[in-house]
């Protein structure tokens, strides 16, 4: 499908979700000085991603995902807050064109200065969080992601709301690891980009502590054009090293296909390991059998796999009863998930203001969060603030053309087991505020 005609339909879709929004069950209506009934003030949130070109492969399925949990609060009237009232979420799309921090600045002062909103979500890319975080702190603007990215104590309203990328390297390279004893090289290959490079280095990082030990090396480790699209010199270089696995970081859908299919044409038969991949754009290119056992991912819920919440596969049932399987990412269901953060401190908190669901949100200690279970505020080893929610994160393999479950990883655990072998790397990496 055409980015044209996928954003032609996402524009459809926001207004068919609009009026649908519009119909939603009212809340409790309140009573104004002037005598008027009037609605409580709505949640006004916005979401910040690349709506055109070829990375909106990534951002109309984002934003889709984030639409359909504000859809499910205003079904109900609204989330019941901590003031007792209903109130409905006002939600609204705004483009960074391709995560560039230019970009990304430029839609969040559209949607503070303009729009008024008061809370937003964006992906942890790390330049783009820094592009924002004067704004979001001179506004009390409270700004969620499904991550980790540039988070301090400078800019108490940046938060994390899933353990997410890139922090999700350090447990998915070791459940490869753990899962393939047989592999002893380890290729690093990510794109060079904000995105990339912190995901190259929390891979090194995951890797440390199994090249303390001997269990591995790194024998290749660099970045290429995001822009590349003939892969045959790129891996080329790579399997002269001859790598066992492949970790890779990151690709639009289409051209994650394309990568995978040049490395059956070059005969590469070891693991393959990314966040995510985009499976129904693979398998258009690249047969099951080939994928079998040996692709590997998660850093969040797929919610596309059915067996390790039912709140999030519902998610993507709605998703595809909207918009059809075939534009599925997972990125959707890290969106829906890590707004679901939110959830309980907009129940607890005294107002909707954002500062009050932010301290009532970092002091809720332990949450026993809707997709994930029993998770804890954390970073503050690398970010200098606890603004990161550790998740619990599922690790998934292909298997018979389908993602299925390979494990859940206690990322709190590995940390505290291995974090002084992963830190310095991060340190080296530029990727701590400490």
């Amino acid at each position: 499908m055409s980015n044209r005609r996928l954003l032609s339909q996402s524009r459809r879709s926001f207004l068919k979700l609009s009026a649908a929004s519009l119909g939603a069950i009212a809340a409790p209506a309140i009573i104004s000085s002037r005598g008027f009934a009037d609605e409580p003030e709505p949640i006004k949130v916005g979401l910040v991603n690349p709506l055109e070109g070829e990375c909106a492969q990534w951002g109309i399925p984002i934003v889709r995902g984030g639409q359909i949990w504000a859809d499910e609060h205003n079904a109900e009237g609204g989330i019941l807050c901590g003031d007792g009232l209903r109130h409905k979420i006002e939600y609204d799309a705004y483009t960074n064109v391709c995560f560039y921090p230019n970009e990304e600045l430029k839609a969040f002062k559209k949607a503070i200065l303009e729009d008024e909103k008061k809370f937003m979500f964006q992906t942890y890319t790390p330049a783009s969080r820094k592009a924002v975080g004067r704004i979001t702190t001179q506004n009390k603007v409270l700004t969620n992601s499904y991550g980790g990215g540039y988070m301090s104590a400078d800019h108490p309203y940046l938060m994390g709301g899933i353990t997410g990328s890139p922090t999700a390297f350090l447990g998915l390279v070791a459940h490869v690891l753990e899962r393939h004893p047989e592999v002893k090289k380890v290729a690093l290959l990510f794109t060079d980009n904000s995105f990339g490079h912190a995901g190259r280095g929390y891979s090194a990082a995951g890797c440390q502590p199994y090249v303390d030990s001997g269990r591995c090396e790194i024998v290749y480790n660099d970045v290429f054009d995001p822009g590349t699209t003939d892969y045959f010199p790129l891996l080329n270089g790579v399997l002269k090293e001859k790598p066992d696995a492949i970790f890779h970081s990151d690709l639009p859908p289409g051209k994650q296909a394309i990568l995978l299919e040049t490395s059956t044409h070059l005969k590469f038969e070891g693991v393959w390991m990314c966040h995510s991949w985009d499976l129904a754009h693979i398998l258009k290119r690249v047969a099951p059998a080939d994928l079998e056992g040996k692709v590997y991912g998660g850093f969040g819920v797929d919610a596309s796999e059915a067996s390790f919440n039912d709140k999030a596969h519902n998610m993507y049932q709605t998703y595809v009863s909207q918009h059809g399987a075939e534009d599925w990412i997972g990125f959707s269901g890290l969106t829906y998930s890590a707004l679901a953060t939110w959830d309980d401190a907009f129940r607890n908190s005294p107002s909707i203001d954002p500062t009050d669901v932010m301290n009532t949100l970092f002091s809720m200690g332990p949450i026993d969060h809707s997709i994930y279970g029993m998770s804890n505020w954390s970073g503050k080893e690398i970010y200098g603030v606890d603004h990161h929610l550790l998740t619990p994160t599922p690790k998934y393999v292909v298997s018979n053309g389908e993602f299925k479950l390979s494990g859940v990883t206690d990322d709190a655990g590995w940390w505290s087991e291995n974090g002084a072998s992963a830190y310095p790397v991060l340190k080296e990496y530029g990727l701590t505020e400490t």
